[in-house]
């Protein structure tokens, strides 16, 4: 069987999905992958992967390496389906299989492998693996990128800043040399809306999508950039589109869920965080958010149960307290109100000591349009759901 090349692994791996909580699209692959025919299994796995059935392609690349035990790029894959499927451990194995067999120049298994450690939070490790990629090749921006989630992790924001920075430099490298590389495209985009620099950041995503107009990556993060700068009505429509090409992407649900919440149009937003729950029903952020829009029909009863359900899938979390308190506060419970308020303040220390929830007639029905709810203090800042994540998949080429 003829070795498949460091070549196909690499660009496997430099298709991640770009940055700035949650978690973006699958890149799509291309019929070049399945053009090498030495294995009948690898190349089923690969279509499989093409329509997003990961159970399945697993099950085929289970049957390749089985077939031929030394092959990187079977590892490589199978922990790409592991990683789609929320996966992180079994995927650095598979990872760190490929590397037993990897070409000594390929920064790949180290670049992946990193991507699945950011998931697990084990931001050391992943920097490391980071340091590995950026050695082999020193102008590879998903890794300097990904390093800058691993020291964001870290709390570390300077060293973040500075990864940003260099990852800016090696796309800039990257597409110096090929100007029409649409992911070194979406990458540097992807950066620069990181750093404020919107405009050049839809330029970016706009370049990439008119010379790939069916690379649902970029409309992704191209709305999302757009939903960061208060522009909802753009990102309906970017998101409707990558919607045509993957119908059942949870994430991608919430993503329009949010810009419909933000338009005010409760009733779809409600349905996609809904379908979104039925491909994810242990995402409490999900069910935050389908509280929210209850809250903006009305429905006091269904948004206390499904932050209730937020709660019980993750007790930790500040905002979803707040918003139960505003709850509790329009139903005139105050000591239940001052109780969820103490929890709040645990969970996110930086929150002010006194919080106290404002009504504004001339805006009454602002609680239902902030992500965060509103008080006398200015709580909570800007909604963080919609912030890039680099790697929310990974993506082959």
């Amino acid at each position: 069987m003829r070795k498949r090349s460091s070549r196909d692994i690499r660009a496997f791996a430099l298709a991640a999905a770009a940055a700035a909580g949650s978690i973006l699209a699958m890149a799509p692959f291309s019929a070049s992958l399945a053009d090498d025919t030495s294995g009948a299994f690898y190349e089923k796995g690969v279509q499989l992967m093409k329509r997003k059935e990961f159970k399945k392609a697993i099950e085929a690349f289970d049957m390749s390496i089985g077939m031929a035990a030394t092959d990187a790029r079977d590892y490589m894959r199978r922990g790409q389906c592991f990683f789609e499927l929320g996966h992180w451990s079994l995927a650095i194995k598979d990872f760190s299989q490929a590397m037993n067999y990897a070409e000594p120049n390929d920064p790949s298994p180290y670049l992946c492998r990193g991507i699945a450690y950011v998931k697990l939070g084990e931001h050391e490790k992943a920097v490391q693996d980071f340091e590995r990629a950026i050695k082999i090749d020193p102008n590879l921006g998903d890794a300097y990128a990904g390093m800058a989630q691993a020291y964001e992790g870290q709390g570390d924001k300077e060293a973040a800043s500075t990864s940003y920075q260099q990852a800016l430099k090696g796309y800039n490298a990257t597409l110096k040399k090929d100007p029409k590389n649409v992911k070194a495209l979406v990458g540097r985009a992807d950066i620069l809306h990181v750093l404020g620099k919107n405009l050049d950041a839809l330029k970016d995503y706009s370049y990439a999508i008119e010379l790939e107009p069916e690379y649902d990556v970029a409309y992704i993060h191209r709305g999302t950039a757009y939903s960061g700068m208060d522009r909802p009505e753009d990102a309906l429509k970017d998101y409707d589109k990558a919607l045509e090409m993957d119908p059942t992407n949870g994430d991608l649900l919430r993503k329009r869920g949010r810009a419909f919440f933000v338009l005010k149009n409760a009733k779809e937003a409600l349905e996609d965080f809904t379908a979104a729950i039925k491909q994810d029903n242990t995402n409490p952020d999900l069910y935050y958010h389908r509280a929210k829009a209850y809250m903006q029909l009305g429905d006091d009863g269904q948004a206390m149960a499904n932050l209730e359900d937020a709660i019980r899938i993750n007790p930790n979390q500040a905002n979803f307290y707040l918003a139960r308190a505003f709850l509790w506060h329009k139903l005139g419970k105050s000591i239940l109100a001052r109780e969820d308020i103490k929890r709040a303040q645990f969970f996110d220390p930086s929150l002010p000591k006194d919080i106290r929830f404002a009504t504004d007639p001339k805006n009454p029905d602002r609680w239902y349009e902030e992500t965060f709810l509103t008080d006398v203090n200015k709580t909570g800042g800007k909604d963080t759901s919609e912030k890039l994540d680099k790697y929310t998949s990974l993506g082959g080429d």
